[in-house]
């Protein structure tokens, strides 16, 4: 499949903007996703972040599930980081190695603070839309500036969505570690799935099958189909930290990470660059239209973050 395959001025997909509360992605009458940026009611201990919730497949199936019981912390798609230095972007107990246990430490976490849009641009196939944010330790003190771009596009296979999502993270005061400290050494773009996603069947680009299998494996991306038809995509990028990226994987989990083999430095002058790709469709796809739409994943990426 090559760039030719998408459809052009796709004028039924749109975006409505709240700069108080986030935004959605609607095609026609549908909605097909919920940015939520409105944190603020959030209890600190779970890491306050801006996420997605909800995200329906095309034909209107759900698929994201929003802080439940087990793990409050979890919000739909998002971005989530065990700790940056001190401070947990996780949300939760803190996991300590030495005792073998989570254990919760007050006043250690930090949040994902949306500062504002910035653009928003209709892309000859789809639209787009960027965002600033700062990072707030435990002592709301600014540690990282970041930049995020979510490109939506529809492609000519029926019944799917394409997203690229773009995220460049800047220290503020100095170096800054990212670790993940967790006993499963998560951190990075995660979705957490619901009924009837929640016990979701995962393929990887490796051949590997069921979640088990791909758990802490290496692959360009994942999918995850839930149990009554649709399915979701993860890519990751050639150029990103630590590819082909470890994967997060649970029946209801679906996450890349690029910390779970070492922590991640980063200088006080640096900049962390990542890309991903997240795919949504109506019809379960076999390893080969994968591959195709991960190629267009790729070349749509490359033209709008070409460094």
């Amino acid at each position: 499949m090559t760039r030719d395959t998408f459809q052009r001025n796709l004028s039924h997909l749109r975006l409505e903007v709240n700069e108080g509360k986030g935004f959605e992605v609607h095609s026609g009458h549908r909605l097909l996703a919920r940015y939520n940026t409105a944190t603020g009611q959030l209890p600190r201990e779970e890491s306050p972040k801006p996420c997605f919730h909800p995200v329906f497949t095309p034909s209107g199936g759900l698929i994201t599930e929003y802080r439940p019981e087990d793990h409050t912390w979890h919000t739909g798609l998002y971005f989530g980081w065990v700790h940056v230095n001190d401070t947990n972007f996780w949300g939760g107990s803190w996991y300590l190695p030495d005792e073998g246990k989570y254990v919760p430490v007050p006043d250690s976490h930090g949040v994902q603070r949306h500062d504002e849009f910035t653009a928003v641009s209709n892309p000859e196939n789809g639209v787009a839309i960027t965002e600033r944010l700062t990072w707030l330790d435990r002592g709301d003190h600014p540690v990282i500036r970041e930049v995020r771009r979510f490109d939506f596009l529809e492609t000519a296979t029926a019944g799917s969505c394409l997203w690229l999502v773009d995220s460049v993270m800047t220290p503020i005061a100095g170096a800054i570690t990212f670790g993940a400290s967790r006993a499963a050494r998560y951190s990075g773009m995660v979705l957490r799935m619901g009924p009837p996603f929640a016990d979701a069947f995962h393929t990887s680009s490796s051949g590997r099958r069921g979640h088990e299998a791909i758990m802490s494996k290496r692959d360009r991306w994942v999918g995850a189909a839930g149990a009554h038809g649709g399915m979701v995509v993860m890519m990751d990028h050639p150029r990103n930290l630590r590819h082909p990226v470890p994967w997060f994987t649970r029946r209801n989990l679906l996450g890349t990470g690029p910390l779970m083999e070492e922590d991640l430095y980063l200088g006080a002058t640096d900049s962390l660059h990542l890309r991903y790709g997240f795919l949504v469709l109506d019809d379960v796809l076999d390893q080969r239209e994968i591959e195709d739409l991960y190629r267009t994943y790729l070349a749509e990426s490359d033209e709008r973050s070409p460094s």
